[in-house]
């Protein structure tokens, strides 16, 4: 299965491989689980990097019957357990905006309360940066390579980087959060897997904060074509059931971000290579 979510990553039958570890415990309407990979035999097993991830899955957030505060509640509660409690944080919002699905990371750093230019004013308030690097495609540029040279200019305590993920369920597209503390490969969970952001490659801790808003149609087999009316499909992946999905803020999606051709991903989302 292609996906961008550890939980996904994890047998159905509940058996854990040596080296994972999996907490799941009730969050309102829906769930929190806490999936830990503690060894080099497990991060291969699983095909996930050595780390803590938490997943929130809830009511789809454009419901109306979503309680947006709670998830807000427990994503800050998560995050505080995998940032430091001191120094200064970066925020880094990877992806395309001039495609939806891809949309969810500069649109959440330009809503950032940014404080670093505020810090003589209000010293009480923690310093935080936001920059949107933007992707290969249109920069010539590697995201890493200009999150590293920001981050070694500002020398944040972490960075926390947003990004949209891959699933491999359409029932977790809009509905899933997941926050990691190994960082994050842009691009893997639809095939264009760029250099990676983490503590090897930045030199800080890195947390890594998602949801999936893309899935691949081959692992959906249940979903037949037309059996779905808010799902609309184009052989190999399909992308978000919104147009307008507040958590991403495109009034209108025109067929944004579809994949065509089967396996392989298209221009239109190959253009926002990382």
């Amino acid at each position: 299965m292609r996906t961008d979510l550890a939980v996904e990553c994890l047998n159905s039958d509940k058996i854990l491989p040596e080296g994972v570890s999996c907490l799941t415990q009730p969050l309102g309407a829906g769930k929190l689980t806490i999936v830990e990979i503690s060894t080099e035999q497990a991060q291969k097993k699983i095909g996930k990097p050595k780390g803590m991830y938490i997943t929130m899955e809830l009511p789809p957030f454009w419901d109306e019957r979503s309680d947006t505060a709670q998830l807000a509640e427990a994503m800050a509660e998560a995050l505080r357990q995998l940032l430091p409690e001191q120094g200064a944080i970066l925020v880094a919002g990877l992806g395309n905006r001039d495609i939806t699905p891809d949309a969810l990371g500069p649109l959440t750093a330009e809503k950032i309360l940014v404080t670093r230019h505020l810090a003589d004013v209000f010293p009480d308030l923690r310093t935080v940066a936001a920059i949107s690097p933007n992707v290969l495609g249109k920069t010539g540029m590697e995201t890493v390579e200009t999150v590293r040279a920001v981050t070694e200019e500002v020398h944040p305590a972490a960075v926390i980087v947003v990004d949209a993920l891959a699933a491999g369920s359409l029932e977790r597209l809009g509905t899933t959060v997941q926050l990691a503390d190994s960082g994050i490969v842009p691009g893997a969970g639809v095939l264009n897997a760029r250099k990676a952001l983490n503590k090897s490659t930045l030199n800080v801790p890195v947390i890594a904060l998602g949801i999936p808003t893309v899935g691949f149609i081959k692992s959906m087999q249940r979903y037949r074509r037309g059996a779905d009316d808010d799902y609309a499909t184009t052989g190999g992946f399909v992308d978000s059931p919104w147009s307008g999905f507040s958590g991403i803020g495109h009034q209108s999606c025109p067929a944004p971000g579809f994949v065509r051709g089967g396996d392989s991903p298209a221009a239109e989302l190959r253009s926002s290579a990382r």
